[in-house]
């Protein structure tokens, strides 16, 4: 009789230690949200949010890193030990310097311990809007078509731009007509026209706009003359 209680205690041990501590875990520890969006102001520099995870348990956690493979993300861990009952929060911040326009999705695996695998996922989506966009932002001329004609397609970001500016280039080399989209106030054709024969291999038409909120801001387009390289 006593062999086999002996034999009963060490198989549910064997059956303790052997069981996914992961599935037990993630059954008594929960967030409040584990996915955030934003769309960023184009006069922030950065974007913040919180996570808040709960110990639903009887026993302490402890989270030991939440790390993010985003050279742009920023996380701080504001409690490392959460007792039964409370909670903890992971802060994650985005810096957007040297970030172009566009949709980043960042994720931060949270690690706690006793666990190899992370707990937890958690994902931050920040927009970066585009305020001007020029299509195409580059035009080159050959040889053979040094004096063409080329037309660029230009949009404004009606949400965060009302006014554009200027546009600045150098005129004794080039001639530019903004011609109205007939149906958006926001939309424009630039016609650009050279006017020189001879013209450096590279220069700029600098697109300048303001809003309500924001400052004015430039967007270029790259103009380059191949063939002046040759001469």
């Amino acid at each position: 009789m006593q062999l086999i209680q002996f034999l009963l205690i060490t198989t549910i041990s064997l059956l303790l230690v052997h069981f996914p501590l992961e599935a037990i875990q993630t059954q008594i520890i929960t967030w409040d949200k584990t996915e955030e969006s934003i769309l960023l102001q184009p006069h922030e520099t950065y974007s913040k949010v919180t996570f808040r995870t709960y110990n639903h348990g009887d026993a302490p956690v402890r989270i030991n890193h939440a790390n993010s493979e985003s050279n742009a993300i920023k996380t701080l861990v504001k409690k490392r030990v959460i007792e039964s009952g409370e909670s903890a929060t992971v802060e994650v911040t985005f810096f957007s310097e040297g970030k172009e326009a566009g949709i980043y999705h960042n994720k931060v695996n949270v690690f706690f311990e006793g666990h190899k695998d992370p707990l937890a996922t958690l994902h931050f989506v920040v927009t970066i809007p585009e305020l001007i966009k020029c299509s195409p932002d580059a035009i080159t001329w050959e040889y053979d078509n040094r004096n063409d004609t080329f037309m660029v397609d230009l949009k404004l970001n009606e949400n965060f731009i009302t006014n554009l500016s200027s546009i600045d280039y150098d005129q004794s080399l080039y001639h530019v007509s903004l011609i109205p989209d007939k149906l958006s106030a926001y939309s424009y054709t630039l016609k650009i026209t050279p006017i020189a024969d001879n013209r450096p291999f590279n220069s700029l038409i600098k697109i300048k706009a303001s809003g309500p909120q924001l400052a004015e801001i430039e967007e270029p387009i790259f103009l380059f003359n191949s063939y002046s390289l040759s001469k």
